[in-house]
């Protein structure tokens, strides 16, 4: 190892104060930098994948399926509740009817499927199918494949509004099954408990006796996932439109007040980001240069013994770089640990930044040990440090 080499090993251990000092900033500064591009990161993700979810009531079925295929949404769920509704003319069992798109909103059990039937099939038929409760099933004296009936409570009262509906001898059953459907059980709810609640596709055509009075369905949920953020207020336009010249009591509502606040953290930091790095690389060429500055008598007793200012800059600056380094490492390290960031992710900025930092340290000690060293040696060994 040649003088230099050895001089620069006394400098970093006897100096050991201000050796620890430019570690310290510069893991300083590569903590502040990685937390914040972890940060920055995080919301970008987060903003991108947050879920604003508008909801229309009182919207037919048609205009429900217009809406779906605007291009503004996906992810529709559906819902109409038909209440006190009739299973196989029981009026002592108080029966909810569900006109859904989908099982998982409301069902939480397991649905054993009747043979040939499952989730995908059992919305997708024209056919009059049900799920229900197993216990509710077993109560009724009803397996897998029966066919049930479902009425609305006042059935027979909407039957006899144009006179008597009646065949001659025929009974209140036998008129019942002409004139209303049946549903087939396509799956049964297994569950601990008894419930009372019957489920059909919402494009059930035949059970339109429950819709009330109105001859279409009307649905009560159209809840869907708005596709872009940036574009709920077309939705919302859009979402007015859609609901004009609709018959009965419709509503809209779309809160986007979570997603907002993302998003206005998103840009903060989107803004914030490059100051910080400027800031960062600003302190991480000036600090060091300080601390060069602040040993200035010894590189002047150094040109004193006859080196030359290149080589006194030469290893000012590389003590700098090499405490600096192993702070930016440090730095970085630490923020992998507390924020366990995907290392994919961050990888090419932290490496980027480490050789911004670098190079702005070489060139913020190099220019002060050459500023230093240039000086004329008595002068420098006379002032104080």
């Amino acid at each position: 190892m040649n003088w230099s080499g050895r001089y620069l090993c006394r400098l970093l251990g006897r100096n050991l104060g201000r050796s620890l000092l430019s570690l310290a900033l510069a893991a300083l500064l590569a903590f502040a930098f990685g937390l914040v591009t972890v940060l920055r990161g995080l919301y970008a993700e987060l903003y991108r994948q947050v879920e604003v979810k508008p909801i229309l009531t009182g919207l037919s079925y048609t205009r429900a399926l217009k809406a779906e295929g605007s291009g503004y949404v996906r992810d529709p769920y559906y819902e109409y509740v038909a209440p006190g509704t009739l299973i196989e003319l029981n009026s002592d069992i108080p029966a909810t009817t569900f006109f859904v798109n989908r099982l998982d909103e409301l069902v939480r059990d397991p649905v054993v499927w009747t043979e040939g039937w499952d989730e995908e099939s059992f919305f997708q038929t024209p056919k009059g199918v049900c799920v229900m409760n197993a216990k509710f099933a077993e109560a009724l004296g009803m397996g897998p494949g029966d066919k049930v009936r479902i009425n609305e409570s006042n059935w027979l009262a909407n039957l006899s509004q144009g006179g008597d509906p009646f065949l001659p001898g025929e009974t209140i059953l036998e008129l019942r099954d002409r004139r209303r459907p049946f549903v087939i059980i396509a799956g049964l709810i297994q569950s601990d408990r008894m419930d009372y609640s019957v489920y059909v596709p919402v494009t059930t055509r035949s059970l339109s006796c429950l819709y009330g009075s109105t001859s279409y369905l009307c649905l009560d949920i159209a809840r869907y996932t708005l596709n872009d953020y940036h574009r709920a207020a077309e939705f919302r336009e859009y979402a007015g439109g859609i609901l004009d010249g609709q018959q009965g009591k419709t509503g809209f509502t779309m809160d986007t007040s979570y997603a907002d606040r993302i998003y206005e953290m998103h840009r903060l930091l989107e803004t914030l980001y490059p100051i910080t790095v400027a800031a960062a690389l600003l302190l991480g060429g000036v600090l060091p240069g300080l601390v060069v500055l602040h040993a200035s008598r010894q590189i002047s007793v150094l040109r004193a013994l006859g080196a030359k200012i290149g080589k006194c800059t030469e290893i000012y600056t590389l003590a700098q770089m090499l405490c600096a380094l192993v702070g930016l490492v440090l730095g970085f390290l630490l923020v992998i640990l507390i924020r366990k960031p995907e290392l994919g992710a961050v990888g090419r900025l932290f490496g980027v930044y480490l050789a911004a930092h670098l190079a702005a340290c070489g060139l913020g000690s190099g220019v002060f040990a050459w500023l230093c060293a240039r000086k004329h040696v008595l002068a420098q060994l006379q002032g104080k440090e």
